[in-house]
């Protein structure tokens, strides 16, 4: 009788075991992309200049354009880890950083689940469904993924605290929005988190004081940063301001109206949503903080779709325990439950987990995830918003010895800023609220989309070379200048360089 309820106890833990592995290695392949961000080369070359500078550098000095004094870079932290771990170990660094990062943020979400009383089973599912809505977020390697981190972090200590009313763990708030302030813009999540905590237990007539106190040492914390009571100057101007450029600040109903977006992505969102809806229906949940963060996280998602991963990071936390009463149902069912107590069962429910987890890693090591990806053309000519980069017009540059002040893309402009400084500065790139003044941005949008006054830029700012996707408008009108002569074109860019007078 001892020897079989051994047995049966080693089987329920080898099931568990089977269960995280199943889920991690999910996680694993759903977060293995490998294309390279184009702001990676903004955090190294930043890193670069800090490791290699007497002092901190507050100024700009990868751009021949007027920039703003000082330049508040506020991913600064992310390149002086980032740079050292590439030098030292390359692009699988980054990625086992990144990984590392992404698994710990659905681990900490799994566990606000399974605080709030979800079943393990379904908790799990839910983690590994807003995996695959935010697999895109988790290129190599973004700044992002340490507000992802801390922001599922800043929940599980939340939503604990919440729940069982021991309120010293809410000391670690603090001390995470010191080292999130400094690795990336994204801390305001976690400071506005707590306020909704706040504003909800007020609203729910439960104890919110506590929630109050850490909002405000979070929030005084974050003037420990190089910059002092600047850096949120800056961060007032950043919040509100409009970013053309960058495609994940558009609204989801513009994401899909430019194909930014695909059907598949809007119909997971609202299908979403409406679980939601009927699991609180079905439940009669009146929990009023969690209902207050998922409202106000949706109008944000709506309107930004680079802030949809907190809708998905709140409904991972928050929904699966309103499906325990499904579970319930089939635990209820007597024949059911009797056949899941079989022996047979339990090792076939074994070998699933086993033979899944096996094909999950298969997938991984297949998708080479530990390397860097530096496409040099785009996937097609229709793709006008795949990311690409001018590997063969640099190598040119290099190998023709070529230097001088560019005017690129603004996506390529960081890449141009690892690969080719000191010899050549840039125009403007992917920094440009935290180093171009508006007049600078407002010309460069003029020439970049071929608008009237294009040719304002180029008198103003006269460059050297000109390094453009060669399906651009402007880089036609280029071809037309008298005093521009193309010195180099492949399959997905040209480099023009200018006649000296």
């Amino acid at each position: 009788m001892f020897m079989e309820s051994a047995n049966a106890n080693r089987l329920e833990f080898w099931i568990k075991a089977g269960l995280v592995l199943a889920f991690s290695t999910s996680v694993l392949g759903l977060f293995s992309a490998t294309l390279a961000d184009p702001d990676l080369w903004g955090y190294m070359a930043f890193g670069r200049l800090f490791w290699q500078s007497p002092k901190f550098p507050y100024q700009d000095v990868f751009s021949y354009t007027p920039t703003l004094n000082p330049w508040v870079y506020h991913e600064w932290l992310t390149g002086v880890v980032f740079y050292p771990l590439y030098q030292a170990l390359g692009a699988p660094g980054l990625q086992i950083l990144k990984y590392g990062l992404g698994l710990a943020a659905m681990g900490l979400v799994y566990l606000t689940a399974r605080v709030r009383g979800a079943h393990p089973l379904v908790a799990g599912l839910f983690v590994v469904i807003i995996s695959a809505a935010a697999r895109q977020l988790y290129n190599p390697v973004r700044a992002q993924v340490f507000t992802f981190f801390f922001f599922a972090l800043s929940l599980y200590v939340l939503e604990r605290a919440r729940l069982s009313g021991e309120w010293r763990p809410l000391l670690l708030l603090p001390v995470v929005q010191i080292l999130w302030c400094n690795l990336h813009g994204g801390f305001p999540a976690g400071l506005g988190l707590i306020a909704l905590y706040a504003a909800g237990e007020f609203i729910a007539r439960r104890p919110y004081r506590p929630f109050l106190l850490v909002l405000l040492f979070s929030g005084l914390v974050t003037l420990i940063n190089p910059y002092g009571v600047t850096y949120w100057e800056y961060m007032a101007r950043a919040v509100t301001m409009p970013r053309p450029y960058i495609t994940e600040w558009v609204s989801v109903f513009r994401a899909y109206q430019t194909g930014l977006t695909n059907f598949a992505m809007n119909i997971y969102l609202v299908v979403l949503v409406s679980a939601g809806l009927l699991g609180m229906w079905q439940s009669g949940w009146r929990e009023v903080t969690p209902s207050l963060a998922l409202a106000v996280t949706l109008y944000l998602g709506l309107k930004h779709i680079r802030h949809l991963v907190f809708l998905w990071i709140l409904a991972a936390a928050y929904l699966p325990v309103l499906y325990n009463v499904n579970v319930k149902f089939f635990q209820s069912r007597p024949g059911l439950t009797k056949l899941w107590h079989l022996k047979g069962t339990k090792i076939v429910f074994l070998a699933f987990l086993a033979i899944l987890s096996l094909s999950n890693l298969f997938t991984f090591i297949d998708r080479n995830p530990f390397s860097l990806q530096l496409p040099g053309q785009p996937a097609s000519q229709e793709d006008i918003y795949g990311m690409f980069y001018p590997v063969g017009a640099v190598n040119f540059v290099k190998k023709q010895g070529l230097s001088g002040k560019i005017l690129t893309n603004f996506k390529w402009g960081e890449y141009l800023i690892w690969e080719l400084y000191p010899q050549s500065l840039v125009a403007f790139d992917g920094r440009y609220e935290t180093v171009y003044p508006q007049e600078v941005e407002d010309k460069f949008a003029e020439f970049i989309n071929a608008l009237p006054q294009w040719r304002d830029f180029l008198k103003d700012y006269p460059p050297d070379l000109i390094l453009l996707d060669r399906r651009m408008e402007v880089a036609e009108l280029i071809r037309k200048e008298p005093h521009w002569r193309q010195i180099y074109q492949d399959a997905s860019c040209v480099l023009f360089a200018a006649d000296k007078q």
